[in-house]
């Protein structure tokens, strides 16, 4: 014990001898475990994802792939209604099946006291039975949750609070959508923040279960999806096997063979990018996978500039190291003495470290959307920071102590011990290479993101998406209610145009499905439907190509198709006009073609589109507002709505802000990569700027030589400054092949993508050149704007 406190003494003595470089040192392992704490609650919240279930290794959901024989594959996690009973009637080696139906908005209304309250809630409501709970661990805090009768339904704590205050919420009544009435016979706690189903009030499903079968086996909704559990030892491909067979007994075979029925694990339900979920956010293995290595990365950035440096001020020690060793101190020692040095240092970085991820995350939960914060008491928090503390200190200090512990006393003590020759100098060159890969593969990664994100908000879609605001429709009103107002608002002196319609040109919400033609051969056929009225065109301003648009007293009898429709059945634009199109049990003939615009996200590739009227299926008002007057238009929409529907509220939303959710996760990756870009860059430098300083101090003599016999300011400071540039290039040489093949990878999974350019290679050394040239110029500068007569006075 007094040997370990000996040890620290003398650490501590030795630290501050050399305080400059030791804030260096605190400054670089700080800044690069602040960031690997961050990414570790990071890692450790994405890859926590519903593994708190019981029996969860048994628990699937079933998803299915639509091979059309084209590039990219339709995946969907819906099924249609009938589904889950004919599976729990007809497959062996399942235990039980549980059937979610989920509610993308609802309004909810509350009467307490004689007053009524009304709340528009998103994405946090469910059909389902009590096979929910058997499923899922989440417990029933008071009541019951049998959800067997038709108008149950079971509540939040959170929303019972929302809704009922400290009253009892048992026996209470609230309002969906101003048409049925649930009676509260359970409270279930709240669910954690890493689940995939946040359901904050859950409805029993037989209040609307006749109306799902009636739909069919060909109405598929995504957020209609089934879940199985396994018997023990029965293994998913038994089960897929006989979902082959299944489908084919309930789908028409030439659909069926089309179609690919699989499971997938509830632990990946999270991470598979692919398939939506109910919390309408996924996170990719590969972004996890990223994530770790970049705060690998980020901490061996670190290390170096510790290794560095240590490396580098290691003269300065050479007569206390000699002196040690002619008093019989052994090379064991000298080892432990540096290594408990190293130790205190990262010792103190952590604990800057821990405030630091702390404040960072203020700024990070509100971007990203979550609640992360440093558990004091969690197990695994404390092990990752011992390990980082173990890891970083034996990195940091192993080689320095070896060189430094491996010094001749003799040459020590007659002060022939040098930089160049104490060992490390090739080595220090490798170091400052390998930190400046990492610093311009993390640069160049950024500038081709930011350029594909800059590509996404510049493209021409087809249609028009600026000033479009869309306002959701009562789904249960009748067609007069909203063709009265679409006329009102059209009225408004701000309105451009008005349209009704069931999504935007492009949205989330896609509806497919198969399409016949006269003539055509082909079985393989499938399209996007979009329910437009007459002023759908003008308002998107999508051009026609052929054909005429809807008109005002047009029934639903009629399509009109994109170009990539008539490509895909080999006609041109005009040689389909007239042509009968059969879709959903109706044969229409096709009245024009539009010019393609894009249904989704730039991720995927163009699809066949048909347009059609069918009034019932208006879920939105599309309005374009003219330039300078939104607010006031605003205000006059919302007048109209309290008079046509005084029962529910009035909300709307951007089409811009509906794109931008498509690339939302692409966006927050930027940010990231944009702060860890920096943060590596400022460590490289950090650790550039004390290699400089140290040499400057070590060369003050032959620096004020050179100005005596005649060197320029610019002259020294490009001695100074010619090596590292050097290293920054040869970083470069590495860094852009590999940073090229790792963003090329990634820009594959986008049908619309930028091509990497070279200035986008040149703006990443570009950058790192300009950074560290500021840091090492200005030490340079420092260094050569030394008076010759100060620095030899005593020579």
């Amino acid at each position: 014990m007094s040997m370990i406190r000996n040890y620290l003494i003398i650490a501590i003595r030795n630290i501050s001898r050399s305080l400059s470089f030791t804030m260096i040192n605190i400054a670089g392992l700080s800044l690069a475990i602040t960031c690997s704490i961050v990414l570790f609650l990071f890692i450790t919240f994405f890859t926590s994802f519903d593994n708190y279930h019981a029996d969860g290794d048994r628990i699937y959901r079933i998803v299915t792939t639509m091979d059309w024989g084209r590039v990219d594959y339709d995946h969907t996690p819906g099924v249609p209604a009938p589904f889950p009973e004919a599976l729990k009637a007809d497959a062996t080696g399942i235990e039980s099946v549980l059937f979610i139906s989920g509610r993308w908005r609802a309004l909810v209304s509350v009467e307490d006291d004689g007053e009524r309250r009304m709340f528009e809630e998103e994405g946090s409501i469910g059909y389902t039975d009590s096979t929910y709970f058997n499923f899922f661990t989440r417990n029933i805090v008071a009541g019951e949750a049998s959800l067997t009768k038709p108008n149950q339904a079971v509540i939040s704590r959170k929303w019972a609070e929302k809704y009922f205050g400290e009253k009892d919420p048992i026996g209470k009544v609230i309002r969906i959508d101003n048409a049925q009435d649930f009676e509260i016979i359970g409270v279930m706690e709240d669910y954690p923040p890493n689940t995939s189903f946040p359901f904050e009030l859950l409805m029993s499903y037989e209040t609307i279960r006749k109306e799902k079968i009636d739909a069919g086996w060909y109405n598929v909704w995504s957020d209609d999806q089934c879940y199985i559990k396994l018997l023990p030892g029965v293994t998913p491909a038994s089960i897929e096997a006989q979902l082959a067979d299944f489908t084919k007994k309930y789908i028409n075979p030439e659909e069926a063979s089309h179609m690919k029925r699989w499971l997938q694990p509830l632990k990946d339900i999270n991470h598979d990018t692919r398939v939506s979920n109910y919390r309408q956010r996924t996170v990719g293995r590969e972004s996890i996978w990223a994530m770790g290595a970049i705060m690998i990365f980020l901490l061996i950035t670190g290390c170096i500039n510790f290794i560095n440096l240590s490396t580098a001020v290691a003269v300065r020690r050479s007569k206390e190291v000699g002196i040690r060793k002619v008093l019989g101190g052994q090379r064991t020692q000298l080892v432990f003495q540096y290594l408990s040095e190293t130790a205190v240092v990262t010792l103190i970085a952590i604990v800057l470290s821990v405030g630091l991820a702390e404040l960072a995350l203020v700024k990070l939960n509100a971007f990203q959307k979550l609640d992360l914060h440093i558990d004091l008491t969690s197990p695994g928090f404390w092990g990752f920071i011992v390990t980082i503390w173990l890891v970083v200190s034996i990195i940091s200090g192993l080689y320095p102590s070896f060189l430094l512990s491996g010094f001749s006393p003799a040459m020590a003590l007659r002060n022939k011990i040098t930089n160049r020759g104490s060992g490390g100098f090739a080595l220090r060159r490798g170091l400052v290479v390998f930190q400046f890969v990492i610093s311009q593969v993390l640069v160049i990664g950024t500038i081709v993101l930011l350029s594909q994100m800059n590509y996404f908000n510049n493209k021409d879609l087809g249609f028009s998406k600026e000033a479009v605001v869309l306002v959701p429709l009562p789904q249960r009103d009748n067609v007069t209610a909203k063709t009265a107002v679409r006329a009102a608002v059209r009225d408004l002196p701000g309105v451009e145009s008005v349209s009704l319609c069931n999504t935007p040109p492009s949205s989330g919400a896609v509806s497919v499905t198969d399409f016949r033609m006269d003539g055509l051969e082909r079985t393989d056929n499938v399209a996007h439907v979009k329910i437009v009225d007459w002023a759908y065109l003008d308002l998107f301003d999508i051009d026609l190509v052929a054909g005429r648009p809807f008109d005002d007293i047009d029934t639903a009898n009629a399509w009109i198709v994109n170009e990539t429709l008539v490509k895909w059945v080999g006609m041109e634009p005009e040689e389909i006009l007239g042509r009968n199109l059969t879709m959903w049990e109706r044969t229409l003939p096709v009245i024009g073609v539009v010019r393609d615009f894009h249904t989704m996200s730039l991720a995927r590739t163009i699809e066949p589109t048909v347009l059609m009227k069918d009034p019932p299926g208006y879920w939105h008002l599309a309005v374009k507002v003219k330039p300078g007057q939104f607010n006031t238009t605003i205000d006059e929409i919302e007048k109209v709505w309290a008079t046509q529907y005084p029962d529910f509220l009035f909300s709307y939303e951007f089409l811009e802000e509906e794109i931008a959710n498509f690339y939302r996760d692409t966006h927050r990756l930027s940010v990231l990569l944009i702060l860890f870009s920096c943060v590596a860059i400022f460590i490289s430098c950090l650790g550039l700027y004390g290699l400089v300083s140290y040499i400057a101090t070590r060369k003050e003599k032959e620096i004020g030589v050179r100005k005596a016999f005649g060197a320029s300011t610019a002259q020294i400071a490009y001695i100074f400054s010619r090596e590292f540039l050097v290293l920054i290039v040869i970083a470069f040489v590495v860094a852009a092949p590999a940073s090229g093949f790792v963003m090329e990878q990634w820009l594959q999974n986008f049908a619309y993508r930028i091509s990497l350019e070279w200035f986008m290679f040149a703006a990443g050394i570009g950058v790192t050149l300009l950074v560290a040239g500021a840091a090492v110029g200005y030490r340079s500068l420092r260094a050569a704007l030394a008076r010759p007569a100060d620095v030899l006075r005593n020579e």
